[in-house]
């Protein structure tokens, strides 16, 4: 069954209504140079909706950079906050790469894959072996 749900930028200039399919198309970590240097971490989590179901609510920004296929992936982020919020790329013309992160209900995103796992970082794909805090750790723990 497809869950209806919301999610927003950092500030909330830009939030969505958007209903994520039961099997979407996508639903992974990619770990491509692009993504990394996107999100500014290792890689992005991301789901993939369509447009059709997805209702914006505020401007996004967009950047459009040539993919190793040669197509053109464009990153649509807030520009009062810089959060990403989708992705779009003629490779899909009726989807959406969402930024996982900035679903209100975290627990709808069920990431299947990782992908172009040739340039993760080594700390990426052991990130479930690192000792786990609640929060940010006190001092000496």
């Amino acid at each position: 069954m497809a869950d209806k749900t919301t999610g927003q930028c950092l500030c909330g200039a830009v939030k969505y209504e958007v209903t994520i399919p039961e099997k979407p198309f996508y639903s992974g970590l990619c770990h491509c140079k692009d993504c990394q240097r996107y999100t500014g971490t290792a890689f992005a989590s991301s789901l993939m909706v369509p447009k059709a179901d997805i209702k914006l609510d505020g401007e996004l920004k967009f950047y459009g950079k040539e993919t190793d296929r040669g197509t053109v992936m464009e990153r649509g982020f807030c520009p009062d906050c810089g959060s990403n919020v989708l992705c779009q790329s003629n490779d899909w013309d009726d989807q959406y790469v969402l930024a996982a992160g900035t679903l209100d209900d975290q627990s709808l995103y069920k990431p299947q894959i990782n992908i172009f796992t040739r340039s993760a970082v080594a700390h990426a794909l052991d990130a479930g072996k690192l000792h786990q805090f609640e929060a940010f750790p006190e001092s000496g723990e």
